[in-house]
């Protein structure tokens, strides 16, 4: 969850800046969330109505795709208020998994946490449509 490794900022990952709150850059769509009015009509602007194939939408400079949206991302680490702790590590156990980025249910109207750095917790045996999980590779 964090956003540094081994002392190396990890704040490039969009090309060298922060993205946009909006889904949308020179007409391009850059992830699945809903369009419409929720939750009763998606009109699919995006081209789906519920979740979409990995590489969808073009990949940021790192090669990465679905950052945001799409499904919620479970990363390893457990839940906290105070993510930073005193030597910068997460918690080593809990009750809650922290899970990232937002999900194709998510919209201006109901939930607007489509974006990269969105966390928030749910328990370790949650399921749901909308919920994945986020792999990492140490480079």
């Amino acid at each position: 969850e964090n956003t540094e490794e081994d002392g190396l900022k990890l704040t490039n990952i969009w090309q060298g800046r922060f993205p946009r709150e909006n889904t949308e850059e020179d007409g391009l769509k850059l992830t699945n969330i809903w369009q419409g009015r929720f939750p009763r009509e998606n009109t699919e602007e995006d081209g789906f109505k519920l979740t979409s194939p990995v590489g969808s939408f073009p990949a940021n400079s790192f090669g990465v795709h679905d950052m945001i949206g799409n499904a919620w991302e479970w990363v390893e680490d457990w839940w906290t208020v105070d993510h930073s702790g005193s030597d910068g590590s997460p918690p080593s156990h809990g009750e809650e998994k922290v899970k990232k980025g937002g999900s194709f249910m998510c919209t201006q109207q109901y939930c607007y946490r489509y974006r990269c750095e969105a966390r928030t917790k749910t328990s370790p045996d949650t399921t749901g449509l909308n919920v994945g999980f986020r792999c990492a590779k140490s480079v």
